[in-house]
């Protein structure tokens, strides 16, 4: 049974999270791992499953709604990086329990620096030319694969990883990346690394429904604020808190 202070700190936590997803298109899972972990005392690989339970239900629907325009030109290459992600994403799962507990937690620390150092370079700072608004269904499949790794690896979304690739590697527009980030995790994305976690029997199903809901709500107007805004400077707050997160990771 969740006590009445416990269930108004998720549903907080959901909201908060919620809105940076849909906002910077970068999903906010870590920060919601890390609260779950840090703060709650949940452990890692149960906070984890707990995150990709949620994603088996349609999180970033209302994101998608105030994105319609960005998706009309990416059919193909949101399938692709749907098969990729829901096929790879379990031999995420098979790793993270292989890593163990405390292993697990500080490759997830370093993960936290690397997404960090990535949001705090420009957003074409490997590339010049001119933006694009689309890139081919194969190099999406490759993403897909690798983000479906890392998601089931550490329990997200890994769309605060695609975004990133999506716009430094492949020049590709700030919305059109959002747009095709939210969409690829629209789908049950994450069900491969779901059933193994499932299996291990580490999921908590209440906090994760919970959490799905205050998402859900939230998401819709973090994307309506974040096609207009600027999100440069957010950005950089982001990766400086997940620094933060990060060294008491290392410090635990």
């Amino acid at each position: 049974m969740i006590s009445l202070s416990f269930l108004f700190i998720l549903i907080f936590l959901g909201l908060v999270v919620g809105f940076i997803g849909g906002y910077a298109g970068i999903g906010g899972a870590p920060l919601m791992l890390a609260f779950l972990v840090l703060v709650l005392g949940i452990p890692q690989l149960s906070a984890q499953g707990i995150v990709l339970t949620m994603m088996l239900g349609p999180m970033s629907l209302l994101g998608l709604l105030a994105l319609k325009e960005e998706l009309k030109k990416q059919k193909k290459s949101i399938f692709f990086g749907v098969l990729a992600y829901a096929f790879f994403s379990y031999f995420g799962a098979v790793l993270a329990f292989r890593f163990g507990e405390f292993h697990l937690r500080q490759a997830f620390a370093f993960f936290l620096v690397l997404v960090a150092l990535l949001e705090f370079l420009p957003d074409h700072f490997f590339t010049k030319g001119k933006a694009v608004e689309n890139i081919a269904p194969v190099w999406i499949f490759v993403i897909g694969a690798i983000t479906g790794i890392v998601g089931g690896l550490f329990g997200i979304g890994a769309g605060v990883l695609m975004i990133p690739i999506f716009m430094i590697f492949f020049r590709l527009k700030k919305n059109y990346a959002r747009a095709l980030s939210l969409a690829i995790l629209l789908p049950p994305v994450s069900i491969g690394a779901f059933l193994k976690y499932a299996q291990e029997g580490v999921i908590y199903w209440k906090e994760a429904i919970v959490l799905f809901f205050a998402y859900f709500f939230a998401n819709y107007f973090g994307a309506k604020l974040g096609g207009k805004a600027r999100v440069s400077f957010f950005k950089k707050v982001y990766a400086s808190i997940l620094l933060v997160i990060a060294l008491f990771y290392f410090l635990s």
